[in-house]
């Protein structure tokens, strides 16, 4: 039999009406536990009683004037969200602990119980300073003005482990403190949970260097779509860094502890092409390997599989990869079987494949197989703004292969470099720094320095990149800015316009025009 019966009285709205159930329950000398009042609704909690007894106090409950229905329920309301939480404080894998005004313990959770090493039957209504010690910081700031949060506290009899807190004071509607509420976490977890965050996205694209405007919105794609499995295409010319942006979305992806495996299609002819793709049995051709080979599908089965240079492939090559695309299964060379395969094709190219399928040189229907979610990598002379980032990279980089002591470059060496079209984008300014840095002899790298193999320069307006004194590398990308978006509307005329000619949204134009007081006659 349970301690207790529980009734929800629905009455009318009424003045008295509590008080009239009131004095039924305390005239039959019923013991009552506790009460809600709602609008036209009154909620007891009884100490049990036997059948006719209760029968007859809902029988004089009911004759009451106002009284509508009585419904016998498990639990009042207050108990019922009670209940629930406790329920969450006890799930989470944070200690939580509530205190009073004066320090005595009112919640103490599952996880506390693990971490002071005692049951909380033990430790409620006891002052909290009896597990964490007098001088403990949250003693001192409990009661005060401020919250605090992350907090290191050291307890003894807590296996020696270190623990952040947070407290989060209880107060009334005249801010006055009426207790406290402290989470308590292992530091160990709480470097965990950070390290796994952070890896995810600033990880993935840790070797994609720049901030452009550009290189920032294939980087959002790039995050957005990784987590799917739809095929995407990298557009962009040799150097760019598709295969960089590859491995990022791998590593953003579901697949990120499965393979990724890479094919560069212009580096082996047809017959290569083939069984490393589709793999072979054994005995299949002069040179076969003795027990036969995986094909690469088969070994990217579960991941990832990379197609660098998508645009090199023969046509009866395009033919059989749309054929193992579409079936999601392989045939290995000489044999009959067919072998089924789950992997995700990222394909990348610097040809222009729309010229390419009018002149018939590359498959339509491969083209809409790959083409699902394009993402377009920007040269680097459409980003210029990145070279001061780019070129700290990789000195920095270079200084450990080099077995060098470089600090940077001076600004007279950087405005040429930014003066430059970089046919070879990146991978060109690499070794243009590379190639600076074993000529150099002190700690900056000068003009005298620097070797370019090309002539070709920028067919864009010439911006002037001599700045007065020592700038901050944000101030120098700051001015690039501000000189690029002035000679822009020059010659464009309206902030629509420049926001085409530069790649960027109409609203991303009006904003920096505003940040730099820049005026447009539009």
């Amino acid at each position: 039999m349970s301690e207790f019966i529980r009734f929800e009285i629905i009455t009318k709205d009424k003045i008295g009406m509590t008080l009239d159930i009131l004095s039924q329950i305390y005239s039959a000398n019923i013991n009552l536990n506790s009460l809600e009042v709602f609008p036209e609704k009154v909620c007891v909690k009884i100490r049990s009683i036997d059948e006719s007894r209760k029968n007859l106090l809902i029988n004089k409950l009911s004759r009451l004037n106002g009284v509508i229905a009585i419904n016998e329920v498990e639990l009042l309301s207050y108990e019922t969200n009670e209940r629930k939480l406790h329920a969450i404080i006890n799930s989470v894998e944070d200690g939580i602990i509530s205190v009073n005004k004066n320090f005595e313990i009112e919640i103490f959770n599952n996880y506390c119980e693990k971490v002071f090493n005692c049951k909380k039957e033990e430790v409620l209504g006891t002052d909290i300073r009896t597990l964490i010690g007098n001088s403990s910081s949250i003693v001192k700031l409990n009661g005060k003005e401020n919250n605090y949060n992350d907090f290191q506290l050291s307890l003894e009899n807590a296996n020696n482990k270190q623990y952040i807190t947070t407290e989060n004071l209880i107060k009334d509607d005249n801010n006055k403190t009426l207790g406290a509420v402290l989470s308590i976490r292992d530091v160990k977890k709480v470097i965990e949970i950070a390290n796994i965050i952070s890896a995810k996205s600033e990880d993935a694209f840790k070797d994609i260097i720049g901030n452009s405007a550009l290189i920032e919105k294939a980087k959002k794609i790039s995050t957005l779509v990784a987590k799917n499995d739809s095929t995407i295409l990298l557009r962009g010319e040799s150097g760019t860094g598709k295969e960089l942006f590859a491995k990022a979305i791998q590593n953003l992806s579901n697949r990120k502890n499965k393979s990724f495996v890479t094919l560069n299609c212009a580096a082996l002819p047809d017959s290569l092409i083939e069984s490393e793709l589709f793999g072979y049995e054994k005995g299949s051709f002069t040179g076969a390997l003795e027990n036969g080979k995986e094909g690469l599908l088969k070994e990217a089965d579960g991941g990832t599989l990379f197609l660098d240079e998508i645009g090199e492939l023969s046509m009866p090559m395009q033919a059989k990869l749309l054929r193992a695309i579409q079936e999601k299964s392989i045939r290995r060379i000489g044999s009959k079987k067919e072998e089924k395969v789950d992997v995700r094709i990222i394909a990348a190219t610097n040809k222009d494949l729309e010229k390419m399928i009018n002149d018939n040189t590359f498959r339509e229907d491969l083209y809409y197989r790959l083409n699902v979610i394009p993402i377009y990598i920007a040269p680097l002379r459409d980003r210029l703004e990145d070279i001061p980032l780019l070129i700290t990279f990789f000195i920095n980089t270079l200084n450990k292969k080099l077995n060098k002591k470089v600090e940077g470059a001076e600004m007279e060496f950087i405005n040429n470099l930014m003066e430059y079209s970089w046919p070879g984008n990146v991978r060109e300014l690499q070794n243009v720094i590379e190639r600076a840095m074993n000529l150099c002899e002190g700690n900056l790298l000068k003009l005298e320095n620097l070797i370019i193999t090309h002539n070709k320069v920028i067919t864009k307006p010439q911006i002037d990149f001599t700045f007065a004194g020592d700038l901050t590398l944000k101030e120098i990308i700051e001015n690039c800015e501000k000189r690029t978006i002035i000679d822009s509307l020059n010659k464009n005329e309206s902030f629509r316009k420049t926001a085409k000619a530069l790649g960027v949204s109409h609203t991303t134009i009006i904003n920096k025009a505003k940040k730099y007081n820049i005026k447009c006659k539009e």
